[in-house]
C-alpha cells in the first residue's frame, strides 16, 4: 500500500470493490455502473472495478474477475477519489473470523486517508463499523427482506435538501443497534421503527457513508434471492423455508406463494420447483425505489465533487 491522498482533477475516479458472491458479481457491477452513469450529470467519471483477496471463488468467477476487475493492490497504487465497497455472503458467525478480514481491515484503513468519500454497502458496512469502532452486528430474529420506507433523521451528510422519506430494499440477517452506533460517534441519517437503521455516516476524515440496505438492487433482485433460498430449502441446503420479501410481491403472487409454502413444508414437494418457477415468472416486479436511489447517488457525487474542488483550492 503506497502513495499520498490523490489530488483530484476534472475527472472523478470512482472505484468499486466488488465482494459479492459468484452468481451476483456481474449483476452487481452493472447495477452500480448504471447508477453512477445516471447520477453523474455533466461530470466526467472514470469507473474502475477491483477485487478483494481472501474470498473463495469458483473457476468461472475467477476468470470473470480477471477479465473485468483489477487486483486491490492496483487501487492502492493508483488511488481513487471515491470508493464503493460491497458486502458478500457471510461464511462465519463472526466477521473477524472471515478469511478476508485482514484484507478488509487494510481497505478500511486505506480509504480513511486516501478517498474523499466511501460508501460501505450492507455486510461491508458491518465490517467497516466493527473495525473502526468495535460495534458488533447482532443476528436478527428473522431475515430482513423487502422494500421499506425510511424517514430522514438528524444531521445529514449531504449538503442537498433530502426527502423526508425514501424507499430502500433490504436483504440481511444481521443488524447494527442504533444506540451502539450513536455512542461511537456515528450519525443516523435514515431509520424505520420496523427494521432499524438504513443509512448512517461518520467523517474519518474521508466521508464514510454506511448503507445497511441495497438501494442499487434491480427490480427483480429480491425475487431472485427468494427463489435461490427456496431452491436451497428444496435441495436440503437450508433448514427453513424462506419468508417472502415484505412490501414487494403483488397480492396474487403472495397468496400463491403462501399456498405453495404450506404444501412444501407439509411434505408435499411433488413438482415444487416447477410450481415455484411458474408463480415467479408471472410476477412483474417494479423498482419503486429507483428515483430515491438515483437521488442518493447524485447527492453523493455532489459531495465528492465539492470535496474535490475544496482540495484543489487548498493545494
Amino acid at each position: 500500500m503506497t502513495g499520498q491522498a490523490r489530488r483530484p482533477g476534472d475527472v472523478l475516479e470512482i472505484a468499486l470493490v466488488n465482494n459479492m458472491p459468484d452468481q451476483a458479481l456481474s449483476a452487481t457491477q452493472m447495477q452500480f455502473a448504471r447508477l453512477i452513469r445516471a447520477a453523474a450529470g455533466g461530470r466526467v467519471i472514470r469507473w474502475r472495478c477491483y477485487a478483494l483477496p481472501g474470498l473463495e471463488r469458483s473457476d468461472t468467477a475467477r476468470r470473470y474477475l480477471e477479465r473485468s476487475h483489477e487486483d486491490i493492490e492496483a487501487l492502492y497504487r493508483r488511488g481513487a477519489d471515491a470508493l464503493i465497497v460491497t458486502g458478500c455472503e457471510p461464511r462465519a458467525a463472526r466477521l473477524d473470523d472471515e478469511p478476508y478480514w485482514p484484507h478488509m481491515q487494510t481497505l478500511v484503513d486505506w480509504a480513511r486517508g486516501h478517498t474523499l468519500s466511501t460508501i460501505w454497502s450492507c455486510l461491508a458496512a458491518h465490517a467497516a463499523t466493527l473495525h473502526l469502532a468495535g460495534v458488533e452486528r447482532r443476528p436478527s430474529p428473522r431475515k430482513t427482506s423487502g422494500v421499506f420506507s425510511f424517514v430522514r433523521e438528524g444531521e445529514h451528510w449531504s449538503r442537498n435538501a433530502q426527502p423526508r422519506a425514501s424507499l430502500t430494499p433490504h436483504s440481511r440477517y444481521n443488524d447494527l443497534p442504533r444506540e451502539a452506533l450513536e455512542r461511537r460517534g456515528f450519525h443516523v441519517a435514515s431509520y424505520a421503527d420496523s427494521v432499524g437503521v438504513d443509512m448512517y455516516w461518520r467523517k474519518e476524515p474521508s466521508l464514510f457513508v454506511f448503507l445497511q440496505g441495497h438501494p442499487e438492487y434491480d427490480a427483480d433482485t429480491l425475487l431472485k434471492e427468494y427463489r435461490r433460498d427456496a431452491l436451497r430449502y428444496l435441495a436440503g441446503e437450508r433448514a427453513d423455508y424462506p419468508s417472502q420479501p415484505e412490501n414487494y410481491f403483488s397480492a396474487a403472487t403472495q397468496e400463491k406463494l403462501d399456498a405453495l409454502c404450506q404444501r412444501i413444508v407439509s411434505g408435499d414437494r411433488m413438482a415444487a420447483e416447477g410450481a415455484l418457477a411458474n408463480i415467479l415468472s408471472a410476477e412483474e416486479c417494479r423498482a419503486d425505489w429507483a428515483l430515491d436511489t438515483t437521488r442518493l447517488y447524485q447527492d453523493w457525487l455532489d459531495e465528492v465533487s465539492h470535496r474535490a474542488v475544496a482540495l484543489r483550492a487548498s493545494a
